[in-house]
């Protein structure tokens, strides 16, 4: 399996680790995959106003686990992903996790620094997608709030009612391919990819807009909370290989009761905190045993495990397969 972990908010940044990664050369910043881990490329640039981009085109050879780890480096990535999955894909945004079988995706998102993203993805899937980071000042800007308080609860209540999904119709696809397809003869070929990025965010914002107001979707939970919540889970999931912390300590270190940081973790991601706590350690696991440098043994003990046929229990009823497939793949 090939892995790789980020969190660049540069996309140049990523793109020479990768690199590095593969052992590949850059040119201009084009990636080109070698063959026994995909067929096609990757490229990043940066637009005029100052966002980066990247595109990528190709059809993975070999399993992949892509993961972004949450940042306190607040940004956003505006998605637009074209899969079409010959076995099976994962994924996940946070704790909201998607799995398909032999089917094609095609949808736009938003997803937030605040929060992971993993994409795992079977041999033979073949991968289109534009991407584009956005500073959180833009957002504001982009969503038509002027106060920037407002958007962290209102994406949250946003991400969890799934409205940031917006399906490809034509004409994203039309401004997808016109960019995967630039030709270099084109007069001013940097303008015309500007152009095309340009309409992609305009038409994602409008539709979003046309479907849901963000007054409706305020969320109750005070900014101040949700910052203290999201400094607590970075405590709660720093080291798996301790005993995690108890509701007591954590809720001290919050200074909130137990009760109110317990309702306001739940609401901001989605489920209980040692739910919450237990699905990150096998994410880790997972991360781990891709890289192929550990045993399974060595893995359970890593995140916190003495007995390795629990490990592998629990493994498999988060991750759906055995541990020894992620070494393997």
């Amino acid at each position: 399996m090939f892995s790789f972990e980020y969190t660049h908010s540069s996309y140049k940044d990523m793109i020479s680790d990768l690199a590095e990664r593969l052992q590949v050369k850059l040119k201009d910043n084009w990636l080109f995959f070698p063959e026994e881990i995909a067929s096609g490329y990757y490229r990043v640039l940066q637009l005029s106003n100052g966002l980066d981009v990247n595109v990528i085109n190709c059809r993975i050879n070999k399993d992949w686990l892509i993961s972004r780890k949450s940042d306190t480096e607040e940004y956003y990535t505006l998605r637009f992903d074209e899969l079409i999955v010959e076995k099976e894909i994962r994924i996940g945004i946070d704790n909201d996790v998607v799995d398909r079988k032999k089917e094609t995706i095609a949808v736009a998102y938003l997803t937030s620094s605040l929060f992971d993203w993993f994409y795992h993805g079977t041999k033979g899937t073949t991968f289109k997608g534009v991407n584009i980071l956005i500073p959180k000042d833009w957002l504001g800007k982009l969503m038509g709030i002027e106060a920037f308080d407002d958007i962290l609860p209102a994406y949250i209540a946003l991400k969890s009612r799934s409205f940031t999904m917006e399906p490809l119709d034509a004409v994203y696809f039309q401004l997808m391919n016109e960019i995967m397809e630039e030709d270099p003869d084109t007069p001013f070929p940097r303008l015309y990819i500007e152009n095309r990025v340009q309409l992609l965010m305009e038409r994602f914002f409008t539709r979003i807009h046309s479907r849901v107001s963000l007054a409706d979707v305020q969320s109750n939970i005070k900014p101040d909370d949700i910052y203290t919540v999201l400094r607590i889970e970075k405590l709660l999931v720093e080291n798996f290989s301790t005993k995690p912390k108890s509701i007591e300590e954590l809720s001290r270190k919050a200074t909130m009761s137990s009760t109110k940081l317990k309702k306001i973790f739940k609401s901001v991601f989605g489920m209980p905190i040692y739910e919450y706590y237990q699905q990150k350690r096998m994410l880790r696991a997972g991360e781990l045993l891709s890289t192929g440098k550990y045993s399974v043994k060595q893995v359970a003990v890593t995140i916190g495990y003495t007995n390795v046929s629990n490990f592998v229990t629990a493994f498999k009823k988060y991750m759906k397969e055995e541990p020894s497939t992620f070494i393997e793949a």
